[in-house]
C-alpha cells in the first residue's frame, strides 16, 4: 500500500492472513522509499561536512597519508559553493581547516594536511564535537550537515562514558548535524563507532586496508550527493503501546524525547525501512476495535522543508490454524526478516570470538548457515566468516560480525532490492548501496 506522491510510503506484512494461538507474531515491514525522479530537474541540498581525522600515533604507516588522500579526494567531490571544514586529534583536538566554501578550501587544505604527522593518544569524542560545533552555525535552512569521524584506535582520553557521548551524538541529530563514522584496520572500538553512527542518523563503515578507506569515503560523498530526505522519524500510534513487551522494533534505530525513531536519511534510488513485530493475539483481539498500528513519518526534504505521511495496518482475515500454514509468505517481507534475525544471531557470535568459545561459536555457524540457504548474499558472508573461524581469525571476525549485523538490520536498500546476489552486478551499483560480502574489504576484492 503506498501514501503520497514525494515519498512512497509502503506497509507489508509476512502473510495478509491471521490465525489465533498460531504461536507466531505479526511480522510488519514499513518502507521508505525514494524513486529516482525524486530529484530529476532539481539541484541536490547544499553540503556543509566536517571531516575529522584521527591522527593519533597508531596513524603511522600510512594510514595517516591515506586519511590525507582521502580528504582530498573527499573536497574534489564537492561542489565549490558546499562547505567543508576539517578537525585533526590525538590527545589534543586541532581544527585544521575552519567551515569555509570548498572553492577556498581546495586551495589551502593540501598545504595544511602537509605538515601533519602522527603522534599522541586518542580523544575521540573531543575531535567529533569540535566538528560538530563547526558545522552547527549552518545546520537546517536547507543544509546537510555532516561529520565523517574517522579513527583507527580506542578512544582513551577526553570523554569516554559511551551512553553520554551517544546521548550527544542524537542531541546534534535532531539538531540537524548528523555522523557517519569510517573505521580502519582491527583496533578501532567497533562498537563504539557502529552505535555513533546509528545515534547520528548516518552510515558506518569501515576498512582493512587503504584502498578500502577510499571506497568508504566514495560511499559516504555518493550517499550525501544523492539525498533527497532527511531528519527522518517514524511513530508508532497502537494500543499495544500499553503492553510495551507486545511490540518490537527489530532495527536498531534510536528514539528521540518524543518517542519518535529516528531513521537514517533517505537517498534517490533507496529506500530505508523498519522492521515490526506485534504480538498475533492481540492484533486478532483489538484489530475490531479500529485501527491497530499507525505509522506516522515526518521528513525533511532537500529545501528544509518537513513533510508529514501515514499508512494504517490494513483489517487482516482470520483464518484456521491450517490456512494460515498455507497462505503465502510476501517474499521480501521474509527476506528482511530472515536478515534481522540472522544480524541477532551474529552478534551473539560476536561474544563467542570476543571470548575464544570456538565450539559456541561453530554452533551459530550452523545455524547461521541454515538460514542462508535460500539467501545467496547471506550464504556468500556467512561463508566468509566461516573461513575467519577456520583460521581462528578474532579481529577480523569481529569486525566482521559487528559491521555486517549492522547493514542487516540498518542497511539502505536499492529500491529494486531482490533474493538475487551477483558481485560483478553490484559493483556498478552506487557504493553505498551495494551488498558486500565482506564489509571490511572493498568491492573489486571480493569476486
Amino acid at each position: 500500500m503506498i501514501n503520497g506522491n514525494q515519498l512512497e510510503v509502503v506497509l507489508d506484512t509476512r502473510k495478509d492472513v491471521l490465525a489465533s494461538n498460531s504461536g507466531e507474531s505479526l511480522d510488519i515491514l514499513l518502507r521508505l522509499r525514494a524513486p529516482m525522479q525524486e530529484i530529476e530537474g532539481n539541484t541536490r541540498a547544499q553540503l556543509a561536512v566536517s571531516l575529522v581525522i584521527d591522527r593519533s600515533g597508531s596513524m603511522n604507516g600510512g594510514k595517516l597519508d591515506e586519511a590525507k588522500r582521502c580528504a582530498l579526494d573527499l573536497l574534489s567531490r564537492l561542489k565549490d559553493d558546499d562547505w567543508v571544514s576539517v578537525v585533526i586529534y590525538d590527545d589534543q583536538v586541532e581544527v585544521l581547516l575552519e567551515t569555509m566554501s570548498v572553492r577556498i578550501a581546495k586551495t589551502l587544505l593540501p598545504i595544511r594536511l602537509d605538515g601533519i604527522d602522527p603522534d599522541g593518544m586518542t580523544n575521540l569524542h573531543g575531535g567529533w564535537l569540535k566538528g560538530a560545533e563547526t558545522l552547527a552555525p549552518r545546520a537546517g535552512n536547507g543544509v546537510v550537515s555532516r561529520v565523517i569521524l574517522l579513527s583507527d584506535g580506542q578512544a582513551n582520553r577526553g570523554l569516554l562514558e559511551r551512553e553520554a557521548i551517544y546521548e550527544q551524538v542524537r542531541e546534534l541529530a535532531s539538531a540537524g548535524v548528523t555522523t557517519s563514522t569510517v573505521g580502519i584496520g582491527f583496533d578501532f572500538n567497533e562498537e563504539l563507532m557502529t552505535a555513533i553512527a546509528t545515534a547520528g542518523q548516518g552510515n558506518s563503515w569501515y576498512g582493512q586496508r587503504a584502498e578500502d578507506l577510499a571506497e568508504s569515503f566514495d560511499a559516504e560523498l555518493g550517499f550525501l550527493t544523492h539525498l533527497v530526505w532527511h531528519d527522518v522519524r517514524i511513530h508508532l500510534e497502537t494500543p499495544l503501546l500499553t503492553h510495551m513487551g507486545q511490540i518490537r522494533v527489530r532495527n536498531d534505530y534510536v528514539q528521540n524525547a518524543g518517542r519518535q525513531y529516528c531513521l537514517p536519511s533517505i537517498a534517490q534510488g533507496s529506500e530505508v525501512w523498519m522492521a515490526i513485530s506485534l504480538s498475533m493475539s492481540e492484533v486478532i483481539h483489538l484489530q475490531d476495535n479500529g485501527s491497530v498500528l499507525r505509522c506516522t513519518i515526518l521528513a525533511k526534504d532537500k529545501a528544509g522543508i518537513q513533510h508529514e505521511f501515514t499508512v494504517n495496518l490494513p483489517q487482516l482475515r482470520v483464518v484456521s490454524l491450517a490456512d494460515y500454514q498455507l497462505a503465502q509468505e510476501n517474499e521480501l517481507v521474509a527476506r528482511r526478516f530472515n536478515e534481522v534475525e540472522a544480524a541477532d544471531i551474529q552478534r551473539e557470535a560476536r561474544l563467542f570470538v570476543r571470548d575464544r568459545n570456538w565450539s559456541a561459536v561453530e554452533r551459530l555457524m550452523r545455524k547461521l548457515e541454515e538460514r542462508s540457504t535460500e539467501n545467496p548474499w547471506l550464504a556468500e558472508t556467512v561463508r566468509y566468516l566461516r573461513t575467519l573461524l577456520e583460521r581462528r581469525d578474532h579481529e577480523a571476525m569481529e569486525k566482521e560480525l559487528m559491521y555486517s549485523s549492522d547493514k542487516l538490520k540498518n542497511r539502505a536498500a536499492d529500491l529494486n532490492d531482490t533474493v538475487l546476489f551477483c558481485m560483478s552486478e553490484e559493483a556498478v551499483k552506487p557504493a553505498f548501496m551495494r551488498k558486500k560480502v565482506s564489509q571490511g574489504r572493498n568491492t573489486d576484492s571480493q569476486s
